[in-house]
């Protein structure tokens, strides 16, 4: 790995880099506008990022959800879909309790995931899911965003921003966690100055846990190690190193129970939401990932900085899943005169990654007579490699409510096309400012991805894309804004017939008017128009394979707003209305409809207290609901209807000293539900009741 490693980047020294993560941190709500590599942090009513420029919230026509760490833990969220839950536009889990992936959907669109700024997810690959312990923030970029951040879909961006050593007093935080389904787990996070200088910081991040899953016989364990430096050789440059070794063992979550014995079953008929159907000594989801990022920046002047960072993952991957056929007669899938016994199929794959990226950028300001300008160009480079092994077919039947699993044998593994994806992009951004009321933010971008499949002849597809945006304040904290955008992103894979997939394309425009009437409050209402070309859904004649439909339509109206006093009131509350219309497709019955397996509304509201008992002992009291719309499914054989569900959460905290005893309950009524159920003929269990205790102890 160490010579890849080294070859790899002397190959591409034009491009080692990465502007710092674009992101930006609120008490629950930012809007800024960010290019790759900007870390933006709210004070007040301000954005300031790593240049040490200030770009208030309300003079930034982009939309960006920002979700704390503080706040998703005391929401209870234990990993990256369930930050996402009070976010507006945001369908944080569309398919339901899914330990393969941290999927979303986004203005009914699939984002992108993003960690510190870089593209993480490049394929259909199953990674480790980044820890929610390991994290500072999670961030929403809504809507194409080629421009800002070169790779990014339709849907916009999932940015997870990773802890970071901080040049402080050493200290930290130890956790002990026990709850539902037998979880265990154990962390510790300490960091700080590592020299009496101050000019050296260190933080280490690392975690153990041994727990069950609500789907019986299967595990969700973990090992995590992050650990970082940072050094400052000068007033004018910081440089850090990242590292992470994650160890995932389990299997998968998601059983695919057929419709018959689930959504439309009654009674006794119905099966329980933790029914395992596979076999408990062959499904396996094992995934190992290591990472090491640099992350640099230096300011020549007053008017200059230079940002640039790299990364480099490897990750290998071995997952095997034995499911039932729900989609050979998705009506009646059952075999036998009872309807109890159904066929099963295997699937398995072996994967191995290792992916480069970096990006590198400078940011000018200057002004020309009244125009003051944020001028910023830069070059980024990823490459994505792959090799991997798959196989699948049938294996031995099942009762489905007696699953007693017998006969499976390993699915065989067959070589599958060795698979390289790279991509060079050059962006320039303006961000001008007029009488310190009106702000324009205009960019173009150039991109050229290369993808190679085998030995089949590489594809090359070169595209430029455009961002403009402007906002005005009229008085009295509102501030209306029009932008348009254009995302071009390239898709690593093949289909089933080996065959490289193509890049999808869009565009948006918004219109919104944002209101900040005081520190701690903001409240933003949009509206978009998405148009996306060459989406990978699942084929309706075979459910593994992916094809590519030709065009959707997304519109909808977004509000979201918050109102935070630290350490006291916290208050978010979002509604967003969604119409997701397939406009062109291969497949004739998806079209003139809503897009399968997408909501059209989504509404969340949270609300929590901390309440002064004693000088030394604070308790805090929240709750939150979260209402998902229903979903409509197209298949060959009709439509089937998934529906709505409306879920409570719940939080108790006693903090005395350096000592907190939480408890956090999500969907504390134990509602059973389905996210969603297809016209295919499986359907995707969702998350029962969980209720997690949490000791810890600051230092």
């Amino acid at each position: 790995m160490v010579r890849v490693w080294f070859s790899r980047v002397s190959a591409f020294a034009l491009a080692i880099s990465l502007g710092t993560a674009a992101a930006a941190q609120s008490d629950e709500q930012v809007e800024a506008d960010s290019a790759p590599g900007d870390d933006i942090v709210v004070i007040g009513e301000s954005a300031t990022t790593a240049t040490k420029t200030d770009t208030p919230i309300i003079e930034t026509p982009q939309a960006i959800s920002v979700v704390p760490s503080e706040l998703y833990l005391d929401r209870g969220a234990r990993n990256i879909q369930e930050t996402l839950r009070y976010s507006a536009g945001v369908t944080a889990e569309p398919f339901g309790l899914d330990s393969r992936s941290d999927g979303s959907l986004v203005r009914g669109l699939n984002p992108v995931e993003y960690l510190d700024g870089m593209r993480r997810i490049f394929n259909y690959i199953v990674l480790p899911r980044i820890d929610v312990e390991t994290l500072d923030r999670v961030e929403v970029l809504r809507g194409p965003a080629s421009v800002l951040y070169g790779q990014g879909a339709n849907g916009g961006i999932v940015n997870m921003v990773s802890k970071r050593p901080e040049f402080t007093p050493l200290g930290g935080e130890v956790k002990l966690q026990y709850g539902s389904f037998d979880r265990k787990q154990a962390s510790i996070d300490i960091g700080g100055q590592l020299n009496a200088e101050g000019n050296f910081a260190g933080r280490l991040v690392a975690l153990v846990r041994d727990a069950g899953a609500q789907t019986d016989f299967v595990r969700d364990d973990r090992v995590v190690l992050a650990p970082s430096f940072a050094w400052r050789p000068g007033p004018d440059t910081e440089i850090a190193l990242l590292g992470t070794y994650q160890r995932d063992r389990g299997a998968s979550t998601q059983q695919f129970l057929p419709v018959a014995a689930s959504l439309n079953a009654s009674g006794n008929r119905r099966l329980d939401i933790s029914t395992f159907l596979g076999d408990p000594d062959k499904d396996r989801l094992d995934a190992d990932q290591y990472t090491m990022t640099l992350l640099a920046q230096h300011r020549f002047s007053d008017t200059i900085m230079f940002r640039t960072s790299l990364r480099f993952l490897d990750g290998d991957t071995f997952f095997q899943e034995i499911y039932p056929d729900s989609y050979t007669n998705p009506q009646d899938p059952f075999i036998d005169a009872d309807d109890r016994v159904v066929n099963r199929f295997i699937y398995a794959t072996q994967q191995h990654v290792e992916t480069l990226t970096s990006d590198t950028n400078l940011q000018f300001d200057f002004a020309t007579g009244p125009f003051v300008h944020k001028l910023l160009a830069g070059i980024d480079y990823t490459d994505f490699r792959q090799r991997s092994k798959s196989g699948s077919g049938l294996t031995t039947p099942i009762d489905v409510y007696d699953p007693v699993s017998t006969g499976v044998e390993d699915a065989p593994l067959f070589d599958d096309p060795y698979q390289v994806n790279t991509q060079l992009g050059f962006y320039l951004q303006d961000q001008i400012r007029y009488a310190d009321r009106v702000t324009l933010v205009v960019g173009v971008r150039r991109d050229r991805a290369v993808s190679r499949t085998g030995s089949d002849p590489q594809r090359v597809d070169e595209a430029t894309t455009f961002r403009a945006g402007l906002i005005g304040e009229i008085g009295g904290g509102v501030s209306p804004y029009v932008s348009y955008s254009e995302a071009f992103l390239p898709v690593a894979g093949f289909n089933f017939g080996g065959e490289a997939f193509v890049p999808q394309r869009g565009r948006q425009y918004e219109a919104g008017v944002k209101f900040q009437p005081m520190r701690g409050v903001l409240l933003t209402a949009s509206v978009f128009d998405i148009e996306e070309t060459n989406r990978p859904i699942n084929d309706p004649d075979n459910v593994l394979n992916l094809i590519q439909t030709g065009r959707i339509k997304s519109r909808g109206i977004e509000l979201e707003g918050s109102y935070v006093v630290p350490g006291d009131v916290t208050l978010t509350a979002a509604f967003s209305h969604n119409e997701v219309e397939v406009t062109e497709s291969s497949f004739a019955p998806e079209v003139g409809v809503q897009l399968s397996d997408t909501p059209k509304t989504l509404a969340s509201l949270w609300a929590a207290k901390t309440f002064a008992l004693t000088p030394e002992v604070a308790l805090e009291l929240g709750g939150g609901v979260r209402h998902v719309g229903e979903t409509l499914s197209t298949g060959t054989t009709g439509s089937l209807v998934t529906p709505s569900y409306t879920l409570a959460d719940a939080l108790a905290s006693v903090a005395w000293r350096d000592w907190t005893l939480s408890i956090n309950a999500t969907n504390l009524f134990d509602k059973e539900y389905f996210a969603p159920c297809r016209a295919f003929g499986d359907c995707f269990t969702g998350n029962g009741r969980s209720v997690v205790g949490t000791l810890a102890f600051r230092f």
